[in-house]
């Protein structure tokens, strides 16, 4: 062949064959032949970028762009090209060229907001994603990314409004049905959910999809599901995700006799001023240092670090943060410690990234405290729990086995109040009403939990539920989920909230009962309110989400506010309220037994935490010897 026609006839020929490197070299032969057309540049460069020859992808779409500078499908390319590799500065740059060439571009406008997002600057993606919606309301990839922008930003209105107005003409897609039932929980709409989370569990989710399945399982958790569906799903997600993991080989595939301490990993978003931040450094701090080396591994972003992380710097063996690394990356870096035991303290809740897991960076891996839930990777090899937290039979509906510590498997901190006392009076609480407390965020109004609060609120004649949300937007939102389960606005009040802890132990003052959360029992909500002496309400289930709070009641052995019934949890809310002889009993029991037990003392927690995971490795290490 000599002639540019042919050549180009040939590489289409090889390219419809899937013979890419044949199409390279007659696009290599028709460069030479004609080096000023810009179009054979940068077809030559989407051919190398699809064989991962970055550098030369690279410098083809650079000569596409300067012979031809008015044309934003290369700098598109180039910018697509540097957000693979992670180089999101350069992307931005090439994406920003793009938009001035073609300031409607939906793919400029949407891939530049994804390089802000890589990075958790949601807020600069905003207006370029509100743009792009505007010109593509029907594109699904911009409305999906605005809304992840919109919900890492806290902007949950604007998220479930831009869903409805998405949904209208929808084609029903994971995505779509995912999505759904987030929204339909925050909306507080029975059917859409009803009918959204029939969809999510039964859908034909692709291995591409395994984050969106992340999310169900998730938000399964808050929700009335029985064991057997929730076990399905996380059937689901284990299924899709060791397709994801194709043929790798795990980084650390078993466990290695050695001498000296166990090496343990803690893997968090939360080594900083954080409720889980400072569990952790209790735990971290009563280590029993000549047995265990201690490793963390950050998930979040140098600029969310502060006088905590430290701390936490300063108490470890070795410190590495991870969060601008991709999940393999992350696992190579922890796999490349040796560690003994990675303990997961996200599973499935914010900014957690159980891929990193998948790729097994330690022998053996136990999920703990951040989620009530399971991770459902089989690379997980436990789920620290207790004898209350759990029922006998819970492993068969989890992927991880059920490892039992000999003490409540949520730690207990007291934390000394401030010294100030909220007045009943500047809130507008009449002084002989009932307040029922409810420190929560909307996620965990679940309709049942709400319609049990309506009944007791309408027992108890004058009583008030008090919300203490720390985001000033939350409060529209929360009264109007209230509203729309029969809560009317004035018998509900608002709390301030700090991030002080002895600030925030003050509001509980003002409470004379607690109400707990279902199925989503509390956690740190129950201990705080604990710690003040506080009677908490609590409905126990059969998931390890419906029996946290009771395990921390059962534990400290004040059970007579523990409910196995909606009934019972309504009517032991109202007699509460009624003997104010019997709310005392409890408080000063509570008071009592606290101050007898050890479930607030952190180095008791420790050992038992040791203990834990000493009897994991073992367990592993006779499973694969």
């Amino acid at each position: 062949m000599t002639t540019l026609r042919q050549w180009l006839e040939e590489a289409a020929a090889a390219a419809a064959a899937g013979r890419v490197d044949g199409a390279i070299a007659a696009y290599r032969e028709a460069v030479t032949l004609a080096p000023t057309r810009s179009e054979f540049h940068y077809n030559l460069g989407v051919l190398l970028a699809s064989k991962q020859e970055v550098a030369a992808a690279g410098r083809a779409f650079e000569e596409a762009q300067r012979l031809r500078p008015d044309w934003p499908a290369a700098p598109l390319a180039l910018g697509h090209l540097c957000y693979r590799q992670s180089r999101h500065a350069d992307a931005e740059r090439h994406f920003e060229r793009a938009l001035q060439l073609a300031p409607d571009s939906v793919e400029a406008l949407g891939n530049l907001a994804l390089t802000f997002n890589a990075r958790k600057r949601y807020r600069l993606a905003l207006p370029y994603l509100r743009r792009a919606r505007a010109v593509a309301p029907d594109d699904e990839d911009v409305w999906f990314t605005l809304r992840a922008s919109l919900v890492a930003l806290g902007l949950d209105d604007e998220a479930s409004d831009d869903f409805l107005a998405f949904e209208r003409q929808a084609k029903p897609s994971a995505r779509l049905v995912t999505t759904g039932v987030a929204a339909a929980m925050l909306l507080g709409d029975d059917a859409r959910l009803a009918k959204y989370l029939r969809l999510a569990v039964d859908w034909p989710y692709a291995p591409a999809d395994a984050h969106l399945v992340a999310g169900v399982l998730a938000r399964l958790q808050y929700l009335d599901v029985a064991r057997e569906t929730l076990a399905s799903v996380y059937r689901t997600y284990n299924r899709l995700q060791q397709a994801n993991r194709g043929g790798l080989a795990p980084l650390a595939p078993r466990p290695q006799a050695h001498d000296g301490p166990l090496r343990v990993g803690y893997l968090s978003a939360d080594f900083r001023a954080h409720v889980m931040g400072r569990v952790l450094m209790g735990i971290i701090e009563h280590h029993d240092r000549r047995q265990f080396a201690l490793h963390a591994y950050s998930l979040a972003l140098p600029e969310n670090e502060d006088a905590m992380t430290e701390r936490f710097r300063g108490a470890v063996d070795g410190f590495a943060c991870l969060a601008e690394m991709d999940d393999l990356a992350a696992a190579q870096r922890i796999a490349a410690d040796k560690l003994d035991l990675l303990v997961d303290l996200m599973a499935h809740s914010s900014f957690s990234r159980p891929t990193i897991l998948l790729h097994q960076p330690a022998p053996v891996i136990v999920t703990h405290l951040g989620h009530h839930g399971c991770v459902g990777l089989e690379q997980v090899a436990f789920k620290l729990t207790d004898r209350h937290a759990d029922l006998p039979d819970a492993a068969a509906f989890q992927i991880e086995t059920p490892l039992p510590m000999a003490t409540c498997v949520l730690p207990l901190r007291r934390v000394a109040p401030d010294g100030s006392v909220p007045i009943r009076e500047q809130f507008g609480i009449a002084p002989d009403a009932i307040v029922f407390g409810a420190f929560v965020g909307l996620v965990k109004l679940s309709s049942r939990c709400l319609a049990l609060w309506r009944e007791i609120l309408e027992r108890v004649a004058g009583s008030r539920l008090a919300f203490s949300p720390f985001k000033e937007n939350e409060r529209p939102m929360l009264l109007r989920r209230l509203a729309s389960a029969g809560i009317a606005a004035e018998r509900v009040v608002f709390l301030p909230a700090t991030w002080d802890e002895a600030k925030d132990r003050t509001r509980y003052a003002v409470v004379d009962i607690v109400l707990d959360t279902l199925p989503y029992t509390g956690g740190d909500t129950t201990a705080a309110a604990l710690d003040m002496g506080i009677p908490v309400v609590t409905r126990c289930g059969d998931r390890h989400a419906e029996r946290m709070t009771f395990s921390i009641l059962a534990h400290l052995g004040v059970t007579s506010t523990v409910a196995h019934t909606d009934a019972d949890y309504v009517a032991i809310a109202c007699r509460l309220a009624f003997e104010p002889a019997w709310r005392a009993e409890v408080a000063t029991t509570i008071r009592q037994h606290l101050a007898a037990s050890p479930l607030a003392d952190p180095a008791h927690y420790t050992r038992c935490l040791e203990d834990a995971l000493r009897r994991a490795v073992a367990a592993r290490t006779r499973a694969t010897s």
